[in-house]
């Protein structure tokens, strides 16, 4: 039985968070977001016959990260969003509050960077996509244990980064 069109609405309006949170901290740009959300729920309307409903958030979830994979890929390593979007985040902000805040964002920025992707995927999915182990073990196709240990690691070496740069 095909894919039914409200099933896939629905997992929109559910999805809809936890996926932006996950692909804006890869992409770093809010319409590259936006579009890999629609590319990825295109997609999975376009193999609606193919899908099954109760694997639904999980053929979402691997379509969207390999979609962004894939921006990532072609327009190079990672480059940070352009001056427009940051203005515009912080139109209105105190000067000191927006100076600060480009200073954590740009620090929280290299400190993923340097994570291998495999532990950046765990770490992104779990604290901004809000998805448990077992999700994240489907998605990624790996042993729960696995994301697990790299949960932990990417968290060690995070919280080393950013506390080496602190003065």
């Amino acid at each position: 039985m095909p894919l039914s069109e409200g099933a896939l609405c629905a997992c929109y309006r559910r999805m809809e968070k936890p996926l932006y949170n996950v692909l804006y901290r890869w992409l770093w740009q809010a319409q590259e977001c936006q579009d890999t959300m629609h590319d990825a729920f295109m997609r999975v309307w376009e193999k609606r016959g193919s899908v099954d409903e109760a694997k639904l958030d999980n053929f979402v979830w691997t379509t969207a990260l390999n979609l962004a994979r894939n921006r990532l890929r072609w327009r190079g390593l990672w480059r940070f969003s352009g001056p427009n979007e940051e203005a515009n985040a912080l139109a209105g902000a105190d000067p000191l509050e927006a100076a600060a805040r480009r200073q954590r964002d740009a620090r929280l920025r290299a400190a993923l960077a340097t994570l291998p992707q495999a532990m950046r995927q765990v770490l992104l999915l779990s604290e901004f996509g809000g998805l448990g182990v077992a999700e994240i073990a489907q998605v990624l196709g790996v042993p729960p244990g696995t994301v697990g240990s790299r949960k932990h690691q990417a968290l060690a070496r995070l919280r080393a980064q950013l506390n080496e740069e602190m003065p």
